[in-house]
């Protein structure tokens, strides 16, 4: 899994990013804990979460 940066998060419209945040957190179950994936998904919602914070928006 790849890391969603801030700069590609900017320009997804709200709706896509509730969906690839579910998206991610639904496939969370699966990834080992202390892979990378694992990490690289954790820090691909803490950028959506920044990106909904930065744009004042809500889950």
């Amino acid at each position: 899994m790849n890391v969603w940066t801030v700069t590609e998060l900017m320009h997804l419209t709200q709706d896509e990013l509730c969906d690839l945040a579910a998206r991610i957190e639904n496939s969370l179950p699966g990834i080992e804990a202390g892979t990378a994936d694992r990490a690289q998904a954790l820090a691909s919602l803490d950028n959506i979460r920044r990106v909904m914070l930065l744009r004042g928006l809500h889950f």
